[in-house]
């Protein structure tokens, strides 16, 4: 009878080891796959990301070239606009928190 007692302790700790185990081996495969899930979010907003600062490069050359003296010329001249003298220029205060790039 002893015998016996030591082979059910036997089995249900390999039992409760392979119930273990299988836990573990689950919650190991979980994370993972979040993990996964969570690179293909970041590889997803870094190609937005670097979209939208090649959309904002090509904005800030728009208006770059929509401000130069070669496109503006050719409408200054049409509408008969003239080279303001030193004494017709207002220097603005600029508001507090504004920024220029």
């Amino acid at each position: 009878m002893a015998t016996r007692r030591v082979k059910r302790r036997g089995r249900t700790r390999l039992a409760l080891g392979i119930v273990v185990f299988l836990l573990l081996a689950t919650a190991v495969i979980w994370r993972r796959s979040v993990g996964v899930d969570r690179a293909r979010a970041l590889v997803t907003l870094d190609e937005r990301r670097m979209a939208l600062e090649a959309e904002r490069t090509q904005l800030l050359n728009e208006i770059r070239s929509a401000g130069s003296l070669a496109r503006l010329a050719p409408q200054v001249a049409r509408r008969g606009l003239h080279t303001p003298t030193e004494s017709q220029f207002v220097e603005l205060p600029r508001a507090r928190g504004t920024t220029r790039e």
